[in-house]
């Protein structure tokens, strides 16, 4: 009997660590479904970067130039690293797709599902495609802060600028310049016409 213990303990050991090996592996997938495991990877697209911003051009079906004035993340629990913020766009210049002053584009909330990165205030070239849930932007694509976007603007040549009815709308609470002038204006003159028609009816 005791010369069985001896030849079985081991054999024990090695099944033991497979036993243990089998049940980390079970374990990380559970507490890390498949989507949430991989990192995001993006593979360098061929040719030039100018020949890169003339074919993203092309396959997008939206390219502007724009600055992040907001940005709504998920709110409560983030059910998966796919789940979408929006980032809202003041637009500065547009050479395909919507004309507005304002756009609104999604993205994966997490980097590991291709999410783009984009902070508040800062300036971007987008080119955004349009999907189930509206235009939608990802890592691997071609968008880029505009500052780095140098050549991809030569390629892009002149773009279209927001007319002054697609400008954003200010909601600072200041009133413009030119919005105290005119109400100056109106009041004045409103003063003016009733002053006459009392010294007339005197």
């Amino acid at each position: 009997m005791p010369r069985l213990m001896k030849e079985f303990l081991p054999m024990s050991r090695p099944l033991a660590a497979l036993g243990l090996s089998v049940l980390t592996v079970l374990g990380a997938v559970v507490l890390y479904p498949p989507e949430c495991a991989r990192a995001c990877s993006c593979a360098m697209p061929p040719g030039s970067q100018i020949e890169r911003a003339e074919r993203a051009l092309s396959n997008s079906d939206a390219v502007f130039s724009g600055e992040v004035v907001r940005i709504d993340r998920p709110s409560g629990p983030i059910r998966s690293s796919g789940d979408p913020e929006t980032d809202t766009f003041r637009v500065l210049e547009s050479w395909k797709g919507p004309k507005s002053g304002t756009l609104e584009v999604k993205t994966p909330v997490a980097d590991m599902s291709c999410g783009y990165p984009f902070e508040e205030g800062r300036a971007y070239l987008v080119y955004a495609s349009e999907k189930r849930q509206g235009l939608e932007v990802y890592l691997c694509g071609e968008t880029k802060p505009l500052p780095k976007a140098k050549e991809d603007l030569a390629a892009l040549g002149e773009g279209e600028k927001p007319g002054n009815g697609d400008a954003l709308t200010d909601t600072s609470g200041v009133v413009p310049a030119h919005t105290v002038i005119g109400m100056a204006a109106l009041a004045l003159t409103v003063s003016l016409l009733v002053t006459a028609r009392l010294v007339r009816s005197g």
